[in-house]
């Protein structure tokens, strides 16, 4: 959806600060309502795309688990059970407090994600022998979510 020049400003403001401004942008335009939408309609919708993702990916890890049987990718996979856990109660969480307008509490439930979800990513390269990540570009994209989370999060007035 086109955006207003004030809204698209805004969008630009946050995801200049991401590592990949296409999957920022693209993620807020689909799901801008009425082309309008100021810090916390923005922080609204990182919130719910972070939240959905991380949900999503703690189930896929569940099904991958059931399925390997390599001792070491086992090991990895249930790091980033553990992980994705923490990132879905995390947002869980924040999308709680930000539904009562106490965004600072929002940021703090949210701050320790970054940190959980790097686990993911850093098993399957200090694990030897490195392994190929099966979660590779779903981590990239749940690190992006979490950062415009709480980039935008932390521009709210």
């Amino acid at each position: 959806m086109a955006a207003d020049s004030e809204t698209e400003d805004r969008i630009n403001r946050i995801c200049r600060q991401m590592e990949e401004f296409a999957f920022c942008s693209q993620t807020f335009h689909q799901s801008l309502k009425g082309g309008s939408a100021d810090y916390i309609g923005l922080t609204g919708i990182a919130n719910n795309q972070a939240y959905t993702k991380a949900t999503s990916t703690f189930g896929y890890v569940e099904e991958l688990l059931r399925s390997v049987s390599d001792p070491t990718l086992k090991n990895a996979l249930i790091v980033c059970e553990n992980a994705y856990k923490v990132v879905k109660d995390a947002f869980g969480e924040g999308i709680q407090s930000f539904v009562q307008r106490d965004y600072k509490g929002m940021l703090n439930a949210e701050r320790i994600a970054p940190r959980a979800q790097a686990s993911c990513t850093s098993i399957f390269s200090t694990t030897p022998p490195p392994k190929q990540n099966p979660l590779s570009q779903i981590n990239r994209e749940m690190r992006i979510l979490i950062a415009m989370a709480i980039v935008s999060g932390s521009s709210i007035g």
